[in-house]
């Protein structure tokens, strides 16, 4: 009998707090993690063929270098990536920024600080059950 692969979340955010409390939160949901600092090591990740596939990207915006949505914006410019569902996970939540967000593609948004069971909520919106 065929197991069901765990689904894999990547969560991009330049602050290791964020990024542990997240990492708890879907592990302990039976999600597998990977995790980048920012949006041009999550673009590598994600253009490199040996890395495992992703099946959704918590993607924070306000990071140094290359912000969240200019990492959505090449992710939904690129052939091979456009599919993964995005979902920002960010304390900027203007009417300004939503509507960019939305204009890039963005899947979902959640506002920080949230709840776990709103993250998961989110998830499970974009992703379905996740398989035990």
């Amino acid at each position: 009998m065929l197991t069901a692969r765990k689904r894999r979340i990547m969560i991009v955010d330049d602050d290791n707090i964020n990024i542990r409390l997240c990492d708890l939160i879907l592990k302990k949901a039976n999600f597998d993690t990977v995790s980048a600092t920012s949006g041009r090591q999550c673009l590598d990740y994600l253009r490199n063929p040996a890395c495992p596939q992703i099946d959704l990207i918590l993607l924070d915006i306000e990071m140094p270098v290359l912000n969240g949505f200019n990492t959505l914006s090449s992710i939904r410019q690129s052939e091979s990536l456009k599919h993964i569902p995005v979902m920002f996970l960010t304390a900027t939540a203007t009417q300004a920024t939503v509507q960019e967000a939305i204009r890039l593609g963005v899947n979902s948004y959640l506002k920080k600080p949230f709840l776990p069971n709103e993250l998961l909520e989110k998830v499970t919106a974009i992703l379905g059950p996740n398989p035990q």
